[in-house]
């Protein structure tokens, strides 16, 4: 299958409109205490500048580390993506970001169309794939206009701008096409110790103070009460199981290190 700049635009139908750098940024973006925040949705407060899309492709790389893979279920994404005549496959990136993701799977999946979405253009650095396009939207708005257009779709650590988390998991169910894959990953704001277990809050001068706990423990209520759906990596697996249309719902717990003291990859252990 080869693709040519027409293709970049054409079906499955675009969301609310294809970034194109013409576009003047300051209709989807906007300056707050010297950061570049979106526009479009005021849930989601964590920046969409150089500095922000930077973060992103290190957490990208640490995602990919601790899969082995782009995916975390490389078996079921191949056989979704498997060439068939006179079929392009198709991959959805809900909450692209900096388009990580979305490029390299269009590099190791070229004969697939990649359709990233997110809030704000992504800031890319390096050359597009031609089989790679991202477009503006709020998840929050529904997605009829995808509906069955999709082989994989893929959203990442997009907890915190989303009002109706089991919402969108129904709308997301309702893009994919029969033996279509959902990929869902997320972070929690919980920490936790050596020996895997969540480490409490405690306030300043008490046993087992940190820093560090205090940063995830004010970010987790601060995203909360703007109305992000943050808790729900460990309410999906529950919610996937109330949509009908979604079979063979399975989950794993992925523990990384938050701190650059070690460099043991056996740190980066599976539950």
């Amino acid at each position: 299958m080869e693709f040519s700049d027409e293709d970049r635009s054409s079906s499955p139908a675009p969301s609310l409109y294809s970034f194109d750098s013409s576009i003047d940024g300051r209709t989807l973006l906007r300056q707050a205490y010297g950061r570049i925040l979106n526009n479009q949705n005021d849930i989601y407060l964590l920046p969409a500048d150089n500095e922000e899309h930077r973060r992103l492709d290190l957490q990208h790389h640490i995602y990919t580390l601790s899969l082995g893979s782009l995916v975390a279920a490389p078996d079921l994404v191949q056989k979704a993506l498997a060439p068939r005549p006179g079929f392009t496959p198709a991959i959805l990136d809900v909450g692209a970001g900096s388009g990580s993701w979305a490029i390299d799977m269009a590099r190791e999946f070229p004969h697939c169309e990649v359709v990233g979405v997110d809030l704000a253009p992504p800031r890319i650095e390096r050359e597009l794939p031609i089989n790679c396009r991202f477009e503006i939207d709020d998840a929050n708005l529904g997605f009829a206009h995808y509906r069955g257009s999709f082989d994989v779709v893929h959203a990442r650590a997009v907890s915190a701008g989303i009002r109706d988390f089991p919402g969108l998991l129904n709308e997301l169910a309702q893009v994919l096409r029969p033996g279509g894959v959902l990929l869902l990953g997320d972070g929690e704001m919980q920490l936790y110790d050596e020996h895997r277990k969540p480490i409490s809050f405690a306030e300043p001068g008490q046993p087992g103070f940190s820093w560090t706990h205090r940063v995830f423990f004010a970010g987790y209520n601060a995203m909360k009460n703007r109305g992000g759906n943050i808790d729900s990596p460990s309410m999906s697996p529950t919610w996937l199981r109330a949509i009908d249309s979604l079979t063979d719902v399975g989950w794993h717990k992925v523990f990384i290190p938050v701190g650059p003291w070690t460099y043991r990859k056996s740190l980066l252990t599976f539950q």
